[in-house]
């Protein structure tokens, strides 16, 4: 059947109806979801009932699986015990229950709330995010996206041209720092290096172009690093003014699935006394995607 997708935002952001995730996609529902996905950027599946398996499943019909960046860290019991899948929750692998405030998971996840693009921070870079919620609060906890293709189509001329051709260096230890967090093992540090990614990238079906940027990039390349930060930190300003911003408020069976090459996302703050267990998976970024189609 035909996909029905119903506008969430007036310039990104679609809801999905009339699909079950659970059973597997033929290829032209893929294809239709893949052109939807260039069209909306992010796309919402509500009422869905997936294991982790059919989310895994689900992921890799749309290219290679990341491994979540804490598996490195030796000695540490995971809840979730697909290296594939991350666990964005407030709950103990042990108990279930919900973390103390100073727990280890719970400092490493409070870096969602800042303004970021997944795996920035990775090359290849994150591509395509998939959220599931098993489990949310009563209030709170909501998930901002942010569409950086209208944000770079307002900016004035002059500073789309000054855009081009930089790039950011982008680390996962600089952005959990900003919040003063430095706990990382020998063995995480050197499986998560930095990366450099251009400040604009361009869709290589559509040739639209969007910022690129994240509390995980440090400095620009080639700028000084203070000059690089304040321009980082406007263009983040910029491109999370509310004509741009979509807020997700989650329900149980929500899949939300995004593109990291065009959006940032946060997570909002919550009562961390209830349970909030989301699951996500990523796909890596295809090197070849960088390159504008040609005929």
């Amino acid at each position: 059947m035909a996909l029905e997708i119903s506008l969430l935002h007036p310039t990104f952001g679609g809801e999905v109806s009339g699909i079950d995730l659970a059973i597997a996609p033929d290829a032209n529902t893929v294809a239709a979801l893949r052109e939807a996905m260039d069209r909306y950027a992010v796309l919402v599946f509500p009422a869905q009932h997936l294991t982790d398996e059919n989310q895994i499943e689900f992921a890799r019909l749309f290219g290679t699986l990341e491994r979540s960046a804490f598996t490195y860290r030796p000695g540490t019991t995971h809840r979730l015990k697909q290296p594939e899948m991350v666990d964005v929750s407030n709950l103990d692998a042990s108990t279930g229950t919900p973390l103390p405030s100073d727990a280890r998971h719970r400092m490493i996840n409070l870096g969602n709330r800042l303004w970021h693009t997944d795996s920035s921070f990775k090359s290849p870079c994150g591509a395509l995010s998939m959220l599931y919620a098993h489990a949310v609060p009563p209030t709170g906890g909501e998930t901002e996206f942010a569409d950086m293709r209208s944000a770079y189509d307002s900016l004035p001329a002059e500073t789309r041209a000054g855009l081009d051709g930089l790039a950011a260096e982008h680390s996962l230890m600089h952005s959990r720092e900003k919040l003063g967090f430095t706990d990382f093992s020998p063995e995480e540090r050197a499986a998560l290096p930095s990366a450099c990614h251009p400040l604009v990238r361009t869709n290589p079906r559509t040739g639209r172009k969007a910022l690129y940027l994240a509390s995980h990039a440090s400095h620009i390349i080639g700028m000084p690093v203070a000059d690089s930060r304040l321009l980082l930190m406007e263009l983040i300003e910029h491109a999370t003014a509310r004509e741009f911003v979509y807020r997700h408020q989650w329900r149980v069976g929500d899949l939300v699935v995004w593109d990291n090459r065009c959006t940032m996302h946060r997570g909002r703050a919550f009562d961390e006394s209830y349970p909030r267990d989301l699951r996500r998976v990523t796909t890596s970024h295809v090197e070849q995607d960088t390159r504008v189609a040609t005929q």
